[in-house]
């Protein structure tokens, strides 16, 4: 990974000067993402068509004349995000690397090409579980005197809110492992903190979730656990 990166320029900079570059990095970065929502914009209603099975026998509605659009615009820009997701990186890592020790950068390097493994794992894993179960679990309310109609954007939202939660909370073990490499965190201390950990897991996934449900805030709470035990047990081996 640290040969793709141009060699990192370890000159100090003034404040005016990390402003400056500041405000052209995000300026290229919003570019890149307003050129990935337009390619992502087109291939919206393929997405649609792919995720209709989730909705079983349910109708597909809109009830007013802009909420269409504004659904497709929500899962355009969701999906640019993904596609600039490399652009980002890149623009961020430019700017922090210079300020960093090189065993911090050492890390860095390390956990990047991890970070956007487990990021698409985490996405992954919400297509291909979490949206299946928690869609089974509602539609199966479903019956011949209550049918089942559902608002396209309350149903894009729902699904890029979980996915994307799903991809972030798949990064918790990247994120402890990079503050175990730079001994902030300890597997000892990991330990000690389980219960809170587990604890803190039901309260970001009630707080995340876009319905106020128990059962799907539970199974987005299980990754949050998973991924807190797997970190414990990567940080030790890398301990020992």
């Amino acid at each position: 990974m640290k040969k793709l990166l141009p060699k990192i320029d370890d000159q100090p900079m003034s404040l005016v000067g990390h402003l400056e570059e500041l405000r052209w990095r995000i300026l290229w970065s919003l570019f890149y993402w307003i050129v990935a929502c337009f390619i992502c914009y087109g291939a919206v209603p393929r997405v649609l068509a792919w995720t209709r099975p989730l909705l079983k026998n349910a109708e597909l509605i809109f009830t007013n004349p802009t909420e269409a659009f504004f659904a497709y615009l929500n899962a355009a820009m969701v999906g640019g995000a993904c596609l600039a997701s490399p652009v980002f990186l890149y623009h961020i890592l430019m700017f922090v690397l210079p300020g960093l020790e090189k065993g911090e950068r050492k890390w860095v390097y390390r956990l990047l090409p991890m970070t956007i493994f487990q990021f698409l794992l985490g996405c992954a894993f919400a297509l291909k579980i979490v949206l299946p179960g928690t869609m089974d679990f509602f539609m199966g309310f479903a019956t011949e005197s209550l049918k089942a109609t559902i608002k396209i954007g309350e149903f894009v939202g729902f699904i890029t809110t979980i996915t994307v939660i799903c991809g972030i909370i798949f990064e918790l073990p990247i994120v402890l492992m990079f503050l175990a490499g730079i001994n902030l965190v300890t597997s000892a201390f990991l330990r000690r903190h389980r219960r809170m950990a587990y604890f803190l897991a039901f309260v970001i996934s009630a707080v995340a979730t876009p319905t106020p449900d128990a059962f799907t805030a539970t199974i987005v709470a299980l990754p949050i656990i998973i991924n807190y035990e797997v970190s414990l047990f990567l940080i030790k081996m890398c301990g020992k």
